[in-house]
């Protein structure tokens, strides 16, 4: 039924909202944000390792203990420095979100390769922030246990079901989250607190909105107010959608918490679904977000400039930069609607990664487009925006005689070997032709 007025979640939204990069990579690491250390420390089978937990691994076991922490803490002294800390604030930026193990507050649990603790980069992050005018927000990236079987809490693990959602260790987290809320409670540009990262879907919604509302309170306790911190709440690839799961998240708690906010990450490269859309159907995708950033309290956590396949092949005969700027502008416009604001992911990626290394982004003024007017569309019909990005050729009729190419819903084209139809590649080869006869 509808939640009475007393028990809506506040959509609070701060004075000055979020416009930020982060700082992915250095506490905790992965390969494309750690560039270069993973590629300077390939495993055996000179692959690169994929999160920080095989790294360790091989670090550990072709250098020791000794050296293999040397390795870690120059790749912490010199990955970000102040100097990075200035250029952000150069580049008209007003904030860092800094993900974090928790190995970097509290020494690593036994077993695990991990090597902390490393408090004096937390507080120089803090100190860097404080110096050069930024807002900072602490964000817990890797819970003890994991909060996912994925690299981005540190540990892939593979098959996924090595992990599971009991293996997360809630009321160590909590603390976690405490020793930091008391830590730099008298810190003013400490703006936000995330409480985890990317939590896998399969954890029940009552068990996290649980640990998200022990955690505001917690965080609360420990003097950082609801005036002046935003605790950051993530909704991420949550089966019920971000709709239902935060209409839960108001009825457990009776909407009493103030200055949370979700985070959600907009990525549009992922999964059949944004590798299937054309690139108008990716900037109504934007446009959709902006209805949901309206409704919530929320912060885009991450967003990139990377869009999926069928983009490519749907965008007229715009070249890579034009077609990456305008898609660019869009989800810059979209934030502006945002109640915490957003941060792009990342500052540092490997240097040919435009779309995800925002130094590069910001050199080649991908980042600095003024955003399209996009034609209203009842949804009835074709999209005008498809007619506008991709126009239809002069005579859009196909002949005898002509080769055409048959994209599928997840923006490969068919392919034929011998009497063999399969769909492995997004280009228009030899292999993708089809002449009609």
């Amino acid at each position: 039924g509808e939640l009475s007025a007393a028990m809506a979640q506040c959509r609070d939204a701060l004075a000055d909202p979020w416009r930020g990069v982060n700082l992915g990579g250095w506490l905790l690491l992965e390969p494309g944000p750690s560039y270069p250390l993973f590629t300077h420390h390939p495993q055996e089978d000179n692959s690169q390792a994929r999160c920080e937990w095989d790294l360790m691994k091989v670090l550990l076991k072709q250098l020791g203990k000794k050296r293999a922490a040397e390795v870690i803490k120059t790749h912490r002294d010199t990955h970000v420095t102040k100097a990075d800390f200035e250029r952000i604030r150069a580049c008209g930026l007003n904030s860092v979100r800094v993900p974090f193990g928790y190995w970097v507050v509290t020494e690593p649990r036994p077993k695990e390769p991990y090597v902390g603790p490393a408090l004096e980069y937390l507080d120089r992050a803090v100190d860097w922030a404080e110096e050069c005018g930024l807002q900072i927000v602490l964000d817990l990236h890797g819970c003890p246990g994991g909060e996912s079987p994925e690299a981005p809490c540190g540990r892939r693990q593979r098959p996924e079901s090595r992990w599971h959602w009991k293996h997360w260790d809630f009321a160590e987290s909590l603390n976690i989250l405490e020793f930091i809320a008391k830590r730099y409670v008298s810190r003013s540009c400490v703006t936000g607190i995330a409480v985890c990262n990317e939590p896998c879907g399969l954890v029940p919604a009552a068990t996290l909105i649980s640990y998200y509302s022990r955690a505001v309170d917690r965080i609360r306790k420990a003097g950082m107010s609801a005036s002046r911190v935003a605790v950051v709440l993530p909704v991420f690839q949550r089966p019920e959608g971000e709709d239902e799961f935060i209409a839960k998240w108001t009825k457990l708690t009776s909407g009493r918490h103030r200055n949370i906010c979700f985070d959600v990450h907009c990525y549009h490269c992922f999964e059949n679904q944004f590798h299937g859309k054309t690139f108008a159907q990716q900037l109504r995708a934007v446009e959709d977000n902006v209805a949901m950033l309206q409704k919530h309290p929320m912060v885009a956590g991450e967003w990139a400039l990377c869009l999926g396949r069928a983009t490519w092949c749907t965008c007229g005969d715009m070249d890579e930069d034009t077609v990456i700027s305008i898609f660019g502008a869009q989800q810059m416009d979209a934030w502006k609607h945002a109640s915490h604001g957003s941060f792009f992911w990342n500052w540092k990626e490997e240097p040919e990664n435009k779309e995800w290394n925002f130094q590069v982004a910001y050199e080649k003024g991908l980042l600095s487009r003024t955003p399209l007017k996009l034609p209203s569309w009842d949804h009835k019909g074709e999209d005008p925006l498809e007619e506008r990005l991709h126009p239809s050729p002069s005579d859009p009729r196909v002949y005898y005689g002509d080769t055409v190419y048959l994209r599928v819903f997840h923006g490969m084209y068919m392919d034929i070997e011998g009497t063999k139809v399969n769909c492995r590649w997004s280009d228009k080869g030899p292999w993708q032709a089809f002449t009609i006869v």
